[in-house]
């Protein structure tokens, strides 16, 4: 069965046509700081670990951990001692240390190892990962009571992945069914082969029996390049990635997997490209063709290509075409192209009815953009007026730090039951920036740009008629630009309520930009040539190299809290 192509399309009314860009504030932001009793611990990758998965999870690791079911703030971070501490900012603007975990050593640490991770999965309970292939599940009690906080127990202790195999966690999350509890987590690991180095996902689940957990299954993908994003959907039906390659299914030791069907088994013979005006269909003609034998059929519904008799595409549309439009060439070379328009501007999950195993969508990054781009006039800077043609942002004034990317990432959703592709979002457009948990229960937000603003879409479990419901949440006005140009970039990040956005520097500084808009400004506006007040956002600067390099970050409404080796600091966002 073919996957659904879901088309990522922003509300319009979280967009914001006014907003001109920021205004830099020099005024200083309050901020408060406080020495940790112990350094951070740190891992650096050795002299095998060179490729670019490595580089991204040891360099853009978060070692700052937020603790989403407590409403207070308090962080976490492990220690060279390999102790989980408990870091707490008091309402009177003071910090409060404590020690509430010593991870089991279990292995001396050596070169080649990752990381140690923290993950809270719920109220009581968390999961912990050595660096050293041992995941540890733990019993943290009530952690909004502060003299339970120091009584964390370990449950269970497993070498997960083998002997040898080292990894971090992406996401974990606590099912209770039918008086059953089960844990899921979702590991990441990195596999070497003779020409490139694999990403390895790890869906691991541990059964809660009689107060004793154990492992009950294990699914594996793998996958060429770095992956974006991945967590597993709030029912634990399915699997949510975000990378520039395809995964697939290699091992489940709850089902068997059965091989798909490839293009080589496959007799395609011919591809088909969309934009959300019109369909491209492409098919060859064997050599010593006659370009009168070729027949084009195309009604509002039905389509016939043939060729001497011989039916190359036949069957119902998924949706209605203005047929009169339709118009077909057929090159020198026996190429033959198809332009179909559609009645209705969207984009088809599908070209007919059933789907049809002789054809191919291919996607194609420019004819998607210039599908984008002639929606752009919703949030672009042009001042958009009755006697005027909207326009979108031109490629061509683009400044270097705007080109498009390469690379194809496409967002999908894994069945883990039939282990296929269900659904599939292209990012190719809109770039995949970070991620944010915005609704504890919830998968972490992805933040993507489109056009200059960057929004933030929430993905949902619950599938209505079929498709799979990612919803636009928010808006980081003019942040998609912004971002772009920073090129020392190490983290970025927003508060739940996206108030305001934070591009991070490793050692250098920290750029804070609050998009509630002020009509304080006055500027002479290109478009009309006269003075006008326009609605700016603030732009504050804030210079991290007295504290040392930055190893973790997290942004919450009021503050924005930063880790480095020795130090925590909150800065207050006014």
């Amino acid at each position: 069965m073919p996957s659904s192509l879901i088309e990522l399309r922003p509300d319009r009314r979280l967009l914001d046509h006014e907003f001109e860009g920021y205004k830099l504030d020099l005024q200083a932001l309050p901020h408060f700081s406080s020495s940790l009793p112990l350094p951070v611990d740190r891992v650096f990758p050795d002299d095998v670990q060179y490729s670019f998965i490595h580089a991204k999870l040891f360099a853009l690791h978060n070692h700052l951990t937020l603790d989403y079911w407590d409403y207070s703030y308090k962080f976490y971070y492990i220690n060279n001692k390999r102790q989980v501490c408990q870091q707490s900012f008091e309402t009177d603007k003071t910090f409060r240390s404590a020690v509430v975990y010593t991870i089991p050593s279990t292995v001396e640490r050596k070169s080649g190892h990752f990381n140690l991770c923290l993950s809270f999965v719920s109220q009581g309970l968390a999961v912990v990962s050595d660096g050293a292939g041992y995941l540890h599940i733990v019993d943290t009690g009530p952690r909004n009571k502060p003299e339970e906080s120091n009584h964390w127990q370990t449950l269970h202790s497993s070498l997960v992945l083998g002997e040898g195999k080292y990894f971090v966690i992406l996401d974990s999350r606590l099912q209770e069914k039918n008086s059953k509890q089960t844990l899921h987590c979702l590991l990441q690991s990195v596999e070497q082969t003779e020409k490139h180095f694999s990403s390895v996902l790890t869906w691991v689940s541990f059964e809660n029996t009689d107060h004793t957990w154990s492992q009950v299954s294990l699914k594996e993908l793998k996958g060429k390049g770095i992956i974006h994003y991945a967590a597993i959907e709030t029912s634990c039906e399915a699997l949510y990635i975000a990378s520039d390659n395809a995964f697939t299914f290699t091992h489940d030791t709850e089902k068997n997997i059965t091989e798909p069907e490839t293009e080589d088994l496959r007799k395609i013979i011919y591809t088909w490209l969309q934009t959300s005006e019109d369909i491209t269909l492409t098919l060859k003609l064997e050599a010593g063709f006659d370009k009168k034998l070729v027949h084009v059929d195309v009604s509002p519904l039905q389509i016939k290509v043939s060729y001497a008799g011989k039916s190359f595409i036949e069957g119902k549309l998924r949706h209605k075409v203005d047929s009169e439009f339709t118009t077909w060439n057929v090159q020198d070379n026996g190429q033959v192209d198809i332009l179909v328009t559609k009645t209705e501007s969207m984009l088809w999950d599908e070209l007919l009815e059933g789907g049809d195993a002789k054809g191919e969508q291919v996607m194609d990054a420019s004819l998607v953009e210039e599908a984008h781009r002639r929606l752009a006039h919703l949030c672009a800077e042009t001042e958009v007026t009755p006697d005027l043609t909207s326009t979108g942002l031109s490629t061509q004034e683009l400044e270097e730090c705007d080109a498009p990317s390469e690379e194809d990432t496409v967002l999908v959703r894994i069945n883990a039951t039939n282990h296929q592709i269900t659904h599939r979002a292209p990012l190719s457009v809109h770039q995949y920036l970070f991620n944010i948990k915005i609704e504890t229960e919830e998968v972490p937000a992805l933040a993507l740009r489109h056009d200059v603003d960057a929004c933030i879409w929430q993905p949902y479990s619950q599938l209505i008629n079929e498709m799979w419901p990612v919803k636009h949440q928010g808006t980081l006005k003019a942040f998609g630009y912004v971002q772009s140009s920073k090129q020392n970039r190490k983290f970025v990040t927003c508060p739940p309520n996206f108030t305001y956005s934070v591009v991070c520097e490793a050692s250098r500084h920290i750029f804070i930009y609050q998009s509630s808009g002020k009509r304080d400004c006055e500027l002479r506006k290109r478009t009309a040539g006269v003075m006008k007040p326009i609605k700016v956002g603030q732009q504050h600067v804030f210079n991290i190299e007295n504290y040392g390099e930055v190893i973790g970050i997290n942004a919450t409404n009021e503050y924005l809290f930063i880790l480095t080796e020795s130090s925590l600091i909150a800065i207050h966002i006014v």
